[in-house]
């Protein structure tokens, strides 16, 4: 038994970061199943892309834990928002499922957070949600390449001890791998 409080224990601490496709929240994914069957309280969202007629219409956010969803951003909904590239953002998105999905993540669980992007990062509220859990849970999360232009998140990646890594076609299953290693011996069940 473990008697060393949350806060002095080894937490785990990964972000990954590769250009759009490369395979980072299929990746996040594989690693929810594993963790899961580990018996290890998993919460957080993941962000999934939405295709129609073969083109990239938006993202919808995920609940991990819950499994409720909402469109984060689109190419026609939500107009007169907030714009990343040609996507109109869904603000209320990140208010209703994906701060939520952070705070709820209890003491020694896994939050996993895909992504630490542009679009989340329109909300105010969201490195401020990700600070409030930081320090008493495990956390996965990928995160977008240009992250060190972004002062506060920089701080945040840095503060925290994070280690990022970039993820390639040709280092997916190295990199999936060398995870799993890692949740196994870092993440326990409560």
């Amino acid at each position: 038994m473990n008697l060393l409080p949350l806060t002095t224990r080894a937490m785990l601490r990964v972000l990954i970061t590769g250009p759009p496709g490369v395979g980072k929240t299929t990746l996040i994914k594989r690693l929810i199943e594993h963790a899961r069957s580990l018996g290890v309280g998993v919460y957080g969202f993941i962000t999934t892309e939405v295709r129609e007629g073969g083109s990239r219409i938006g993202f919808r956010i995920v609940d991990v834990n819950s499994g409720r969803e909402a469109w984060l951003a689109h190419v026609s909904l939500f107009r007169g928002g907030p714009m990343v590239g040609r996507y109109n953002v869904n603000l209320r998105a990140m208010e209703e499922i994906g701060i939520p999905s952070i705070k709820a993540a209890t003491p020694g669980s896994l939050a996993v957070i895909d992504e630490i992007g542009k679009m989340e990062l329109l909300h105010g509220e969201f490195l401020k949600a990700l600070e409030e859990v930081v320090d008493r849970v495990h956390f996965l999360g990928t995160i977008y390449m240009a992250y060190k232009t972004n002062k506060p998140v920089a701080s945040f990646v840095s503060r925290h001890g994070f280690k990022v890594i970039e993820l390639t076609r040709f280092n997916r299953d190295q990199v999936l791998n060398e995870l799993i290693r890692e949740l196994d011996r870092e993440v326990k069940p409560r």
